[in-house]
């Protein structure tokens, strides 16, 4: 409906820069990066020096990952004096970003100055605070945010997070008096302060109730998505039939060596590994990354696939060398200063085949952990849109022992170009751990590297808290606390042939 107004406007002769602004966000909206981009641009070619059309133009470059002109765009607009709040809000999401937190933090703050009674400016800068590891005064932001604007749920789950709750200093009661208010009306405000609430009761130790509420968050998230589990398991069943030994071995691709990637599922300790390896000084932490998966699409788009499957033979058809020259020009110039840099996006799993045509010198790290914990771990997180397996039980399970059939099968067929860290002997032997990783890297040890905790690069992964500490063991077990609640999900791995131990609860 939106984007049939936009029409309207853009049939105007001449069409007002407004009107080209209006549609770019819309379209933006929509997913039509370059629509989006080419509708900013012609909005700024009326008005050069407007500061919102600057702003859109940036934001629209970032979406096509045009890091270059990106940056280019945001110093452009940073040449116009912001005067109010909008203003300075754009310009920091996009410092933020471009990795910036500091200046973030600066634009957020006058953002504020200009309009303290703005819930979302606090929010804004709760968020880039605690990327930059500042949880104290991040906390202290979300606390602003939920005293402005108690009925919006985000703050509080973000505020949850920031460190393990206490009986002395929780929100449990707060939490459940917004919750009443919520319940039935807006699912999403509902399913965040669940969320939220589950987090608090856990820590404190109250496992039944908190088990409750995350079953009821997590039931809530699956009724509102459009899901079909069974396509994710025929898909990852076709791309073991399609990359085989002859796939793998054949000739081609980038003779690079920079990627370092980190793949396996989320809340494995994926954000560790890179903590550590981006601690070393010939390593950039990327974070991650989308890009293996769009230069694909790129390559693959010719092709006119008819639907999925159709998709992963033609993805097997590509130019490997192409794909990684494409893939290695599109992270600059986030990456290129060192010689090495780490792209942690755990599903690239699904792409391990690829990747090594592609770049037959990147280095694949998969973490693996003990499967009901890490079932667990995924399943107590809510993502922004990835992962719609992870909130149905039985279905995270099924799509779990379909992931562990694939990286099996990209194990046994390059064991030389994958390594294998488990998440519990990284934890518990973290220094022969971690030399054996950057053994693997091929990089000179540094000690660095054990205090990655130390590390000042923001983090924007759901452990963002975890990392800016030691390791801790204190995780390991913890679905224990549920065996009963996760009984569904032990039925399935159980049947698919995995052996779950029994042992006994283990408190956090």
């Amino acid at each position: 409906m939106a984007w049939q107004h936009c029409q309207a406007l853009l049939a105007v002769d001449p069409v007002p820069a407004p009107c080209l602004d209006i549609s770019s966000r819309v379209a933006l909206a929509m997913g039509q990066r370059k629509l989006a981009n080419e509708l900013a641009g012609r909005a700024l070619h009326l008005d050069a020096d407007n500061p919102l059309f600057l702003a859109q133009r940036a934001f629209c470059l970032l979406a096509l990952r045009d890091y270059a002109e990106a940056e280019d765009a945001v110093a452009a607009l940073a040449a116009v004096p912001c005067e109010t709040a909008i203003e300075y809000d754009n310009l920091g999401n996009l410092y933020s970003e471009l990795g910036n937190h500091d200046k973030a933090v600066d634009c957020f703050r006058q953002a504020i100055a200009c309009k303290p009674e703005a819930a979302h400016h606090w929010f804004n800068l709760g968020l880039c605070l605690q990327a930059g590891g500042d949880l104290q005064e991040a906390e202290q932001a979300f606390d602003k945010a939920v005293e402005l604007n108690p009925d919006e749920a985000e703050p509080w789950l973000h505020r949850s997070r920031l460190r393990k709750q206490t009986p002395a200093s929780n929100h449990v009661a707060e939490l459940k008096r917004v919750l009443a208010r919520q319940v039935g009306k807006h699912w999403r405000q509902e399913m965040n302060l669940r969320y939220a609430l589950a987090k608090e009761l856990e820590d404190l130790g109250d496992y039944a109730p908190s088990f409750d509420q995350l079953q009821a968050g997590s039931s809530l998230r699956r009724r509102h998505m459009d899901h079909d589990p069974a396509a994710d398991l025929a898909a990852m069943e076709l791309i073991r039939k399609t990359y085989d030994a002859a796939y793998i071995s054949a000739a081609g691709g980038s003779d690079s060596s920079e990627p370092i990637f980190v793949v396996g599922l989320p809340r494995t300790g994926t954000t560790l590994v890179e903590r550590i390896l981006g601690s070393h000084s010939a390593v950039y932490a990327a974070g991650e990354l989308n890009n293996f998966a769009e230069c694909l699409t790129a390559q693959v788009a010719p092709k006119r696939p008819k639907d999925r499957s159709d998709y992963i033979r033609c993805a097997a058809e590509v130019d490997s060398a192409a794909l990684g020259r494409q893939y290695i020009h599109s992270t600059r110039p986030q990456t290129g200063r060192t010689e090495r840099f780490v792209d942690k996006l755990p599903l690239n799993f699904l792409y391990c085949g690829l990747i090594k045509r592609a770049l037959p010198n990147a280095r694949i790290i998969h973490l693996q952990r003990d499967p009901m914990d890490a079932c667990y771990a995924i399943y107590k997180t809510l993502f922004k849109q990835a992962y719609p397996f992870s909130y149905d039980l039985r279905e995270l399970g099924e799509y779990y022992l379909a992931y562990r059939e694939l990286m099996d099968h990209w194990q046994s067929l390059m064991p030389d170009s994958i390594l294998q860290l488990e998440y519990e002997k990284l934890v518990a032997n973290q220094e022969s751990e971690s030399r054996r990783l950057l053994d693997f890297c091929q990089l000179p040890w540094e000690d660095g590297c054990l205090e990655f905790y130390r590390n000042k690069a923001p983090s924007m992964t759901a452990s963002l808290a975890q990392v800016r500490q030691p390791v801790y063991t204190s995780s390991i077990g913890m679905w224990r606390n549920y065996a009963r609640q996760l009984a569904p999900l032990q039925t399935v791995l159980s049947r698919g042939g995995l052996e779950i131990s029994t042992e006994a609860g283990v408190s956090p």
